[in-house]
């Protein structure tokens, strides 16, 4: 079975806005969220995520309950979010989140988090995308309000922007 990461719903927004979303699919693992990140996905259908390859998870009864414990826990208002930390923490799989809070959280609890510059990274090493096609989505991530290091971001472009082996 290949490695799951669990996605928060910014990590799948910021690649559809990029253009990305299918491509994300192509990577050598597993993507997954939970059904309260699907909620806030009201504009992608899950008929088509699930197409793609994402793995859904469903929150019981308990489950819920130990949300809205950690929601208050973490001063986090969305639930979606601390579905991901949640399951991240009970399955041990990486967390994908550009929440900066969330991050923080996470990292603080022993998680291994990612964000979409390591997604875009990933796509390369991968080979799944060439260098000037990563420079162009995150030219779009950022356009669409993606919150993303400037520097990193900074960094990246130059080097996309060179054309090195596009």
């Amino acid at each position: 079975m290949s490695r799951v990461y669990i996605s928060d719903a910014n990590i799948l927004i910021d690649f559809r806005n990029a253009g990305l979303l299918e491509e994300l699919f192509r990577l050598p693992f597993a993507l997954c969220c939970t059904d309260f990140v699907l909620r806030e996905l009201r504009d992608l259908g899950r008929p088509e995520l699930e197409g793609m390859g994402l793995l859904i998870e469903a929150m019981d009864g308990p489950a819920v309950l130990r949300l809205f414990e950690l929601r208050t826990r973490h001063n986090n208002s969305s639930l979606a979010d601390v579905s991901c930390y949640l399951l991240a923490q009970e399955t041990g799989h990486p967390l994908l989140t550009g929440d900066g809070q969330l991050r923080r959280q996470a990292r603080k609890d022993g998680i291994t988090v990612h964000g979409a510059l390591w997604l875009l990274d990933q796509l390369l090493v991968h080979e799944v995308i060439q260098h000037r096609l990563a420079s162009e989505a995150l030219d779009r991530m950022l356009k669409f309000g993606a919150r993303l290091p400037p520097e990193e971001c900074e960094v990246r472009l130059s080097a996309w922007g060179r054309g090195e082996n596009s």
